[in-house]
């Protein structure tokens, strides 16, 4: 039972990270390619999503690295070496998982801004939650570091230290606020969406694309909720289900902050978003694009449209004052030319003694 046990561990923690990994990597190449083949250039949020990509591959090797010593059997059955190798591999897995998921939360929450960052109250809270997320990576990486001393004391207990008390209700709360930062950005750009002028279908569509980030507070969840049965003492036995979370977890957010960004295979899934202009006008509709938000919206050179209520409507305001003013002006100037006709005639003079002259008839030409 002992032997079938480390196998079926073996193949899980070996075949769900690496195909994690790699769907992501893949996600990631496809949205480099649509950039490419957008010619709107790499961006910042790109490179941060990259970051986290390359950082997420470290806590996938050494989830794959406990794999092949014994993880899932009870930590008193296996050789020292093995039991300090897998302590370690724990240990590592917490310093890459934080800093991973800031740099994709922080390129997902910039890109949204760069979307929907014309609206003022969304410009504040974005800033405010990416010092946020800076902030907590920091604190978790400080404290998973240092919640032993000497910090080698938490994967070789043969040296002469202590932990701090309450390691499970850190992790704990680490992951929390980490769930509660992905609701956020999940909730943050619904309210600008919905209270756009344009169509139902329009509001559902792009409401959906910006919602795949729930499969990430999913796996945040299903992270969290295993922490409940995380044994600090006995880590081979309890950090199974635990590692297994925590690749899906970056994985899957690096896959959902990367589909919006794939215009090809959105609109293959969603279709093309209708706009409300009616067929028969002549320009192109607004429909064929990703996100159509026609009369609230300007185009970037990303091939997305960012949202410009208030300074596109002053814009056009501004354009038809101008004109009228120009109107006004003109038809000034042209009161004030005065056009002057005079008229010359060759009139002879009436003898004043003329019956003709008298009686009121023609005069002689």
């Amino acid at each position: 039972m002992t032997y079938e046990e480390n196998r079926y561990w073996k193949n899980v923690l070996t075949v769900v990270p690496i195909c994690g990994a790699a769907v992501a990597t893949l996600s990631y190449i496809l949205r480099l390619y649509s950039r490419r083949f957008t010619s709107a250039g790499l961006k910042l949020e790109d490179w941060l999503m990259g970051i986290g990509l390359i950082i997420s591959y470290c806590a996938t090797a050494f989830v794959v690295d406990s794999a092949f010593n014994g993880v899932g059997l009870s930590l008193g059955t296996l050789p020292v070496d093995e039991r300090r190798r897998i302590q370690f591999a724990s240990w590592m897995i917490q310093k890459f998982w934080a800093p991973s998921a800031a740099f994709v939360k922080i390129s997902i929450v910039i890109f949204l801004k760069r979307i929907l960052g014309t609206v003022r109250a969304f410009s504040i809270v974005s800033n405010i939650l990416i010092a946020f997320i800076v902030c907590w990576a920091v604190t978790a990486l400080l404290g998973n570091t240092f919640q032993c001393w000497p910090v080698q004391y938490y994967y070789d207990k043969t040296l002469d230290g202590h932990c701090m008390g309450g390691q499970r209700s850190f992790f704990q709360a680490m992951g929390a606020i980490a769930l509660v930062e992905d609701v956020i950005i999940l909730c943050l750009p619904t309210p600008i969406i919905w209270g756009l002028q344009i169509t139902f279908r329009q509001k559902v569509a792009v409401t959906l694309v910006f919602s795949l980030g729930g499969l990430v507070c999913i796996f945040s969840l299903m992270r969290l909720i295993e922490f409940r049965e995380f044994i600090t003492t006995d880590l081979a036995s309890s950090s199974a289900k635990e590692s297994i979370w925590t690749c899906l977890e970056l994985d899957v957010s690096v896959i959902c902050g990367c589909l919006p960004l794939m215009k090809p295979l959105i609109q293959g899934f969603l279709g093309k978003v209708k706009s409300g202009v009616s067929k028969g006008r002549s320009h192109p509709s607004s429909g064929t694009k990703l996100y159509a938000f026609p009369s609230s919206a300007t185009h970037n050179n990303e091939g997305f449209l960012q949202i410009d209520d208030h300074l596109g409507s002053q814009a056009s305001k501004g354009a038809e004052i101008m004109a009228s003013d120009s109107r006004r002006s003109s038809d000034v100037e042209m009161q004030g030319i005065a056009v002057h006709t005079r008229i010359q005639q060759d009139v002879e003079p009436v003898p004043t003694d003329s019956t003709e002259a008298l009686s009121g008839g023609p005069w002689a030409r």
